[in-house]
This record gives C-alpha cells, sequence and structure tokens, in this order.
C-alpha cells in the first residue's frame, strides 16, 4: 500500500484561523480545508509546507509548531495529514487555487462544510486553546 504524506497549515491571525474553499476542479470541490499540499521526497514536513502556502497562496510563512496528525484510507493510498501551526507570515493572501479564503474563529470552522480528513485536526487544534 502507497503512503502519502500531505502537510496542512493552521494560520492565525488576531485570534482567527485561515480556511480555504476548494475550486470546482479539485477533489473533494466546495469544501474548506486548511491550506498545504504533498510532501516531496527530498523535503521535510515544514519545508513542504513553506513551499505549498507560496505556491498556493503567494506567501512566505514561518512553519511553526507541530500540532496533529490524521490518516486514512483512500483506494489503495494511506494519506496521512499532518498540521503545522503558522503564526507569522509575510506578502498578501492570493487564490492560485481556491474559490474563496475566510479568516474565521476556531469554533466558526465548525459551520463551514469542512473536508473530512480536516475535521479532527479542527478538534485538536481546538483541544489545545484556553476555554
Amino acid at each position: 500500500m502507497k503512503i502519502i504524506d500531505v502537510v496542512a497549515a493552521i494560520m492565525e491571525k488576531d485570534g482567527r484561523i485561515l480556511l480555504a474553499q476548494r475550486d470546482s476542479s479539485s477533489d473533494q470541490a466546495g469544501l474548506w480545508e486548511f491550506p498545504g499540499g504533498k510532501v516531496e521526497a527530498h523535503e521535510s514536513q515544514p519545508q513542504a509546507l513553506a513551499r505549498e502556502l507560496h505556491e498556493e497562496l503567494g506567501i512566505v510563512a514561518c512553519v511553526g509548531n507541530y500540532l496533529a496528525s490524521t490518516q486514512w484510507q483512500q483506494g489503495e493510498r494511506i494519506i496521512r495529514l499532518h498540521v503545522w501551526q503558522i503564526e507569522t507570515f509575510s506578502g498578501e493572501l492570493q487564490q492560485h487555487c481556491h474559490s474563496a479564503l475566510a479568516w474565521v474563529t476556531p469554533r466558526q470552522a465548525r459551520d463551514y462544510p469542512l473536508a473530512p480528513a480536516d475535521i479532527p485536526l479542527l478538534e485538536s487544534y481546538i483541544a489545545t486553546l484556553p476555554n
């Protein structure tokens, strides 16, 4: 079984996190997700995430702490999704491959139709927040 590692970002700004809506040409079109993508063979997870955020959003991100992982089977593949915190970034957000972006509180994110793999990662993140 082939294993694919994917990284995602929980980007924080003023008590809100960034959600990105998958465009109509992508798998799970219309669902919301944490931006990110596949880890290439020569990359660490933080390197891959910084590259993906630059490609998808046009920003330079400072990858912070690792938060959580989840995995699922998709056909003959196992997808492992790892989420990292992004506390600072430079540049203006651009929608290179998403149809919309939204800054929401972590609890408001529960009201968005999230990609299934992102739901446990959101809940892991919320569990780390002060009450």
